[in-house]
């Protein structure tokens, strides 16, 4: 599943900076874990196409870059500790009701197991940072007798929880929640669902759909994607 920002769940991390790099990192991992570091390009199809990667430097350390067809964009990069892994990222996303959002993002994935809790066959990832948003917000000026767009920015803290669970050698299922509060009242909640079929060792197929609602607006989508990891 993709990491979540404020409004992505595929795009969470974390403030937290601890020192050395994760021991597991040449353990096996599920391909949808968000702490693994992989080189992988993708494609992702909702109401539109877009083309995703991630390029590996090493075991611990790499970039991630996401188009769409309609110019939406994600970009940063991603370091692995001991404890999870820390991602940074910028992107421009639009709402439904025709909000504009570009967000600068630091946050991160830690799995449950790091701090010794015993999940089963589950896989539990907590996720938490910090998020600025810069959105251009569409309103009506009755003095103009005309729509104008009005600049509105905010600062917030995230706090979520991803869950992972293979039911076969080939699927896995996963799912995910998100809360967001930040300054000016700012809220934020929401949450997806979806399965992986690997259909070869460095392919998979995967359909999700997710949910989001802030206080500018909301966003919603079925997507399909594939990815193949080098």
């Amino acid at each position: 599943m993709t990491v979540l920002t404020s409004r992505r769940l595929a795009a969470c991390a974390c403030l937290v900076l601890l020192t050395g790099p994760l021991g597991a990192a040449a353990q096996e991992k599920l391909d949808d874990d968000p702490t693994k570091v992989a080189t992988k390009m993708g494609v992702k199809y909702t109401d539109e196409f877009s083309v995703s990667g991630s390029l590996a430097f090493g075991p611990v350390t790499k970039i991630n870059a996401q188009v769409s067809e309609s110019g939406h964009w994600q970009f940063g990069g991603s370091y692995l500790f001991s404890f999870g892994i820390v991602n940074v990222n910028a992107g421009r996303d639009d709402l439904d009701n025709g909000v504009s959002q570009v967000h600068y993002a630091i946050g991160s994935f830690l799995p449950l197991s790091a701090l010794g809790l015993q999940t089963g066959s589950w896989q539990l990832f907590t996720a938490f940072g910090y998020n600025y948003t810069d959105s251009d917000v569409p309103v009506y000026d009755y003095t103009l007798n005309d729509m104008i767009t009005m600049p509105v920015t905010n600062s917030s803290g995230y706090l979520g929880l991803m869950a992972l669970k293979p039911i076969s050698t080939k699927v896995t299922l996963q799912g995910g929640l998100i809360a967001i509060r930040g300054t000016d009242d700012y809220s934020g909640l929401g949450g997806g669902i979806g399965a992986t079929y690997q259909v070869t060792d460095r392919d998979g197929i995967t359909l999700s759909g997710s949910y989001f609602d802030n206080s500018y607006g909301t966003k919603d989508q079925v997507a399909i994607s594939y990815r193949h990891e080098f």
